[in-house]
């Protein structure tokens, strides 16, 4: 999917600018604007950014509540896109998901996304807005699976990353049991010993029962009272053996419930930061506000994906308890039919009396089993958890030597790029295999990382994320541009910049991509470097909209 034009209207229809964005190869929002004096300062008030921002909503982000761009609810955008070589005319109501229109024809956000195949995933790893944490992550020097699944997916390497992320998952399994169940302190041989004795306890109450079951039926009644004592007895058992089922599921509701409160509890909004801020008089810089919104997103969605674990789990077990009820209200009702039939005869009563507690007293040692198998079974749970973490390692290892010559193609690729703009002197190198710790059921499986010898700043930093940028753009096919801020060139030498452009130029042109940046002009040696590439220029006195932002 690419963007050609991007047209900007007011919620009263005013236009207020319009951008067209070259098919392929670079497209330049220039920023005639000198350099901050001072760090707390920004350059960033005229709407680059939120130009890429408003090309990112088009391109199928988040468009609604918190993520909406501040200060544009009700703007519209009209856009021009190209999909599959059919070009589009779309119209996206900022702050609405359910006002997208291809065509004329009216979609919601989910469905404007299957129109255009849209796979935000991927297209999240090659859409920079802001300066960058991480190789694979632009809110955190540390990759989560998440992120290394997805570059893996746009590598090509879908073998590497099926095994990776079965193996993920057990070690997941195995922090969930290890966090919220003690029950491994416990001595298996005690276990066990426990276990062996509730089982006797219940064989010697099971033949009691057999005993009061053989007096009920010899009992010198005619057949009539006799069947009805029996078929009372019977459903009597039926109805507590459903009471404790529900009590057993009413146990692990609330256990679920408590987990999904103490994650709510345990967390901190951005709101609640901004009150900190306030009470201290404090304004928050507005790149702070959004790191710290983009660092609740995060970690709210991390949240989430277990708190809807655990949700399906309440909704499931709510179903079978509602079942449950019914049965036990009609149950109820008939067992209290016969009772009133059998009501006189006291030696019925008595038995069944002496029945009752004695079924009670077995649903008792059965909780205890119950229990305790529990406790094994998440023992042997972990165990078996383990030894398929090691199984699947293996095949990590296999997979890693299958695809060896294509992360050396990778490898070599980066290396050559990065001779062409720093010289012999750096000697990249990028690393994607198995991870070396002795950690393997909690360590992340697979390492990605890209090392350069020598300086290790702010700016040969930024430099090998862009690199690592243009890696994706020439080989996936899964994702038609790249998206980079000027946040993601601060602090890189003028000269590499130079460099660096040119490289993504080549890039862009021969893989038919659209590159599009935003640049300010204190970050180049000469506009006429890419003067032909501007598709858009911004200054102090011509901002985007005419606003500050």
């Amino acid at each position: 999917m690419k963007i050609l034009k991007i047209e900007i209207f007011s919620p009263k229809l005013e236009k207020l600018r319009e951008v067209k964005f070259r098919e392929n190869g670079l497209s330049v929002i220039y920023g005639d604007v000198e350099k901050p004096k001072s760090e707390n300062e920004t350059s960033n008030s005229i709407g680059k950014t939120i130009l890429l921002k408003i090309v990112n909503v088009v391109l199928g982000t988040k468009n609604s509540g918190k993520d909406t761009i501040k200060g544009l609810e009700g703007f519209i955008i009209k856009a021009k896109v190209k999909k599959d070589a059919v070009e589009y005319d779309v119209e996206i109501t900022i702050g609405d998901s359910k006002r997208y229109y291809i065509d004329g024809e009216k979609y919601n956000l989910t469905k404007y996304k299957e129109k255009f195949n849209i796979n935000r995933s991927y297209y999240s790893k090659q859409t920079m807005l802001d300066k960058r944490k991480g190789l694979l992550s632009s809110i955190s020097k540390k990759a989560n699976k998440d992120d290394i699944s997805v570059i893996l997916k746009l590598l090509y390497l879908e073998n590497v990353e099926s095994i990776f992320m079965k193996i993920k998952k057990m070690q997941d399994e195995i922090e969930l049991i290890n966090k919220y169940n003690n029950n491994f302190k416990d001595d298996i041989s005690q276990l066990e010993r426990e276990n062996f004795n509730n089982e006797m306890k219940k064989k010697q109450i099971d033949e009691e029962l057999n005993i009061l079951n053989d007096r009920i039926q010899t009992l010198k009644l005619s057949d009539n009272i006799s069947e009805i004592a029996q078929k009372r007895a019977g459903i009597d058992q039926d109805i507590k053996n459903k009471n404790e089922r529900l009590r057993i599921n009413n146990i692990r509701i609330s256990k679920y419930e408590q987990i999904i409160n103490d994650s709510k509890s345990d967390s901190i909004s951005l709101s609640d930061v901004e009150k900190i801020y306030s009470s201290a008089k404090v304004e928050i810089p507005m790149l702070l506000k959004r790191t710290l919104s983009d660092v609740e997103d995060f970690y709210k969605n991390l949240l989430d994906d277990k708190n809807d674990l655990y949700n399906k789990q309440i909704i499931e077990l709510k179903k079978v308890n509602k079942k449950l009820v019914e049965e036990l209200t009609k149950e109820q009702k008939e067992l209290d039919e016969l009772s009133e039939i059998i009501s006189e005869n006291d030696s019925v009563r008595e038995a069944i009396k002496i029945y009752d507690l004695k079924t009670k007293e077995k649903i008792d040692v059965e909780s205890k089993i119950s229990e305790i198998n529990a406790k094994l079974t998440q023992i042997n749970n972990s165990k078996n958890l383990k030894s398929e973490i090691d199984s699947s390692l293996i095949e990590l290892e296999t997979s890693f030597e299958e695809n060896k010559s294509i992360i050396n193609k990778y490898r070599e690729y980066i290396y050559k790029l990065v001779k062409k703009i720093y010289g012999n002197d750096r000697n990249p190198y990028l690393n994607i295999s198995m991870t070396s710790s002795n950690r393997k059921y909690q360590a992340m499986p697979v390492n990605i990382d890209l090392t350069f010898d020598g300086d290790t700043g702010e700016g040969l930093m930024s430099a090998k994320f862009l690199l690592f940028d243009f890696l994706i753009m020439n080989y996936t096919k899964k994702v038609d541009f790249l998206i980079e801020d000027s946040s993601c060139f601060e602090a890189i030498d003028r000269r590499q910049i130079k460099n660096i452009l040119q490289e993504g130029i080549k890039i862009s042109e021969q893989n038919n991509k659209q590159l599009i940046v935003s640049l300010n002009k204190y970050l180049l040696e000469d506009i006429r470097d890419i003067q032909d590439c501007i598709v858009l220029s911004l200054n102090e006195s011509d901002t985007l909209l005419n606003i500050k932002f």
